[in-house]
């Protein structure tokens, strides 16, 4: 008991200088007021162990207030101007909508020897390694403060000192050393196990599974993260000592009636060391992993009491030797979890016992269901001050959330690390891996979504402050105080007849719901729609388009701006278990056409891709080439016929000017039965004039050229006699599309737009069109 005192004294002095900017003596002096008091309530031996508890906050808050006061790096020197920066990268690459970001160690500015770190954002298409040397030119600017985050001051923290977006690239060399060549090994396995995951799993599984696993979690949809915060759940997809605990607990918990407390210890504590090693040996990993190791021992050996005092040292051991680890989330969720599992694990398997017990179900309960309950409970109530300061919001599903999902999430994680270690030594392997994986990952997605639409789900907490944390803590302590003291009496469980009924029946019922579930979303796609569908993505300001004929081979034209936004948009299209793409052709190769499809390329098997042979320039282009493999180019006249399903090109002729990359945009006519689609890419006018002249321009569904832009000739736009337009656009775009030209000349169609109905699917069955709308 004295160890776990004289931790939360050393704690204490560390909260008084983080939290409130106190004296480095404030905390110590606390104590000794205080002092008489434990004199008088527990006597001498109280006396001392306050006084020792004195001096160790004065001493934890003197290490804190050393890393906060510390200097700031020499490179904050140019902060605010032009400049020439030479270092190495060390960091994975950290992926966004249309860039990839990259933390670069500085050697030099300027050619001066100086020290630092920058966060480089460059564009989705450049790789370097971990130990990269480049050599970067451009504006070496502060990091951004958002009014619900400090960014500078999260950057700050790791010594980063500024940003630079878009700077001049020159790579220069390979760093040699040791320990750069041992995390550019370990983050290549890292990237290839997340790349494997990626060929088996659709979006957002793929994504989500790669947080679980990985910690690799920046491709999850904005929307579905803010659901994951709004019903408790977004500890599960970020690194954090939370994650590691559950999956040391609940495999600790399975295995234990099949190989006893002492030897589930073993595959356990294994589960650990792999979470760490894959999660990349990031000081918050390791600390988890530490906070998770001694959870397992207390627990192997029967002592939690033991759990409460080694997880103290370690707390004061690893504070001490980094202090910016106390400011560090995931430490805070590790050693809250930890500790709340120690605390009031055993009096919720208790209230959780005693309750199966006495309501009319008693001896249906097994033992396995009410511990699994009360490691949930434990654990979310311990970290329920930290997630409201750090998500800024309360969820009152939570409890709820986190119950359901916490056993899943261990099926997840494996079912992920399977899925990418099966996937990297056989494709085929990974993807049959990806057919199991893909149920809880999707079952975890989907009750955060369906209960973040609760009404009421969360509330926000947005002013809420460290200080009512801390003191939410203070009442955490009061109330474990008293249940890590006194620990509840053994409840006597040998599971009865009734509980093996109970098995019998849930196993019954998971299998029916399983099934529930497998026939929709797995078996009824087999064989494909049966109809012919054009599904335009909704990809932003750019052009996808799904075709899917009426067996079920899948055509894509064109890739929009993103590929991590194709990506997620193929994932919400497709099958879960199609990893096929038949054919791919590429309108042409600007920006917001071709940018997703190098994506493609490296998640879905492409059997066949055409285009014009009009080269285009820049990374988006040598990235679509190298993926590309062997291309097929078509000219007007030319002909594909898939499933069925006939592709006439009606543009451009052989001879067509390559100067003007809109006008070598490749029209397609796409016939089935007697409706025709008409996808016109980002023609302009002179060319639907000379489509007009050959009477090449009807058709029953219209695919607008160029976003609805000014540039599309009135009279073609009005001539085809579509009955349903399609315009793909981004929201609240710069340039204005659709423009009031272009919408008053399909007046005579039904008009559909990406950036108000989101993704718009167009079906036929030959003879009569319907249109399907996300929103």
């Amino acid at each position: 008991m004295t160890l776990i005192v004289l931790a939360l004294c050393w704690l204490l002095g560390i909260a008084a200088v983080g939290l409130w900017g106190a004296p480095v003596w404030m905390a110590g002096a606390w104590l000794l007021l205080a002092l008489p008091l434990g004199h008088a309530w527990r006597g001498r031996e109280a006396a001392v162990v306050m006084a020792l508890g004195a001096l160790l906050a004065v001493s934890g808050a003197a290490r804190y207030h050393a890393w906060e006061e510390r200097p700031l790096p020499r490179l904050a020197e140019v902060v605010g101007s032009k400049t020439t920066l030479e270092g190495r990268v060390v960091s994975e690459p950290d992926p966004g909508q249309t860039t990839t970001s990259y933390v670069v160690e500085v050697e030099r500015a300027d050619g001066e020897a100086t020290a630092g770190k920058v966060r480089v954002t460059l564009s989705q298409f450049a790789k370097f390694d971990y130990g990269s040397r480049l050599r970067l030119t451009g504006d070496l600017k502060e990091a951004p403060v958002f009014d619900d985050f400090d960014y500078r001051a999260y950057l700050l923290r790791q010594d980063i000192v500024g940003t630079m977006y878009y700077p001049k690239v020159e790579e220069t060399g390979l760093s040699s050393g040791w320990r750069d060549r041992g995390m550019r090994a370990l983050t290549k396995v890292r990237l290839e196990l997340e790349e494997s995951l990626q060929r088996a799993l659709p979006e957002p599984e793929a994504s989500l599974g790669a947080g679980v696993a990985f910690g690799r979690d920046s491709n999850l949809p904005p929307e579905l993260y803010d659901d994951f915060r709004a019903t408790g759940l977004a500890h599960i997809v970020a690194v954090s000592g939370t994650n590691v605990l559950y999956v040391a607990a609940f495999t600790f918990l399975l295995l234990t009636p099949v190989l006893g407390r002492r030897w589930a210890t073993a595959p356990a504590g294994s589960a650990v060391v792999a979470y760490v090693l894959i999660a990349g040996l990031s000081p918050s990993v390791l600390r988890a992993g530490i906070m998770a190791v001694v959870y397992l021992l207390g627990a192997a050996i029967g002592r939690p009491r033991s759990s409460l005092a080694a997880l103290g040292i370690a707390a004061v051991a690893m504070t001490a030797i980094s202090p910016a680890s106390a400011a560090d989330v995931g430490f805070q969720l590790s050693l809250a979890a930890t500790g709340g599992l120690i605390a009031f694990g055993p009096w919720f398997e208790h209230g959780l016992g005693r309750l199966a017990r006495s309501s009319r179900y008693t001896g249906w309960v097994p033992h396995g269901v009410v511990q699994a309950g009360a490691i949930t409970l434990s654990a979310t109530l311990a970290t329920l001050p930290i997630t409201w300061v750090t998500f800024g919001r309360v969820s009152l599903v939570g409890p709820a959330t986190n119950i359901i999902v916490e056993p899943v999430f261990v099926l997840a994680f494996w079912g992920a690390i399977v899925t990418a270690v099966a996937g990297l030594a056989y494709e085929p392997a990974g993807w049959l891996a990806g057919l199991v994986a893909y149920y809880p990952l999707a079952f975890t997605s989907w009750v955060a979504t369906t209960a973040a639409e609760l009404p009421g789900a969360s509330t926000g907490v947005s002013g809420t402050g460290a200080t009512v944390a801390f003191f939410g803590f203070v009442g955490l302590g009061a109330a474990g105080w008293p249940a890590y003291r006194y620990r509840p009496p053994e409840l006597p469980w040998a599971d009865s007849r009734s509980a093996g009924t109970f098995r019998r029946v849930a196993l019954l019922g998971l299998a029916g719901a399983t099934l529930a579930a497998v026939a929709p979303i797995s078996l009824l796609p087999l064989g494909g729609p049966g109809d012919f569908e054009m599904t335009v993505l909704d990809v932003g300001q750019g052009d996808a388009i799904l075709l899917t004929t009426p067996h079920g081979k899948h055509v894509l034209v064109d890739g929009g701006p993103s590929g991590i936004e194709l990506a997620r948009e193929l994932g919400a299209t497709l099958p879960h278990w199609e990893r096929r793409i038949d054919a791919v052709f590429l309108t042409h190769p600007q920006m917001d056409h071709i940018a997703g499809l190098p994506e493609v390329a490296r998640r879905f098997t492409v059997r066949r891709t055409y285009d014009t042979g009009v080269p285009g320039g820049g990374e988006a282009y040598d990235a679509y080439r190298g993926g590309a493999g062997s291309t097929l180019v078509l000219a007007q006249g030319d002909t594909v016929t898939i499933d069925g399903v006939r592709f006439e090109v009606l543009w451009p002729p052989a001879s067509q000017p390559r100067d003007d990359l809109n006008n070598t945009s490749l029209i397609l006519r796409v016939t089935y039965g007697v409706t025709v689609f008409l996808l016109t890419g980002d023609s302009e006018a002179p060319v639907h004039r000379a489509l007009m002249a050959e009477g090449e321009a009807t058709a029953t569904v219209l695919k607008v050229p160029h976003h609805g832009s000014k540039t599309s000739d009135a009279g073609f736009l009005a001539g085809t006699g579509a009955t349903v337009a399609v315009i793909p656009v981004g929201e609240g775009n710069q340039f204005g599309h659709p423009t009031a030209e272009a919408l008053d000349a399909l007046a005579g169609s039904a008009i559909f737009r990406t950036d108000l109905n989101g993704r718009v699917r167009v079906s036929s069955d030959g003879r009569v069109v319907r249109v399907h709308t996300e929103r």
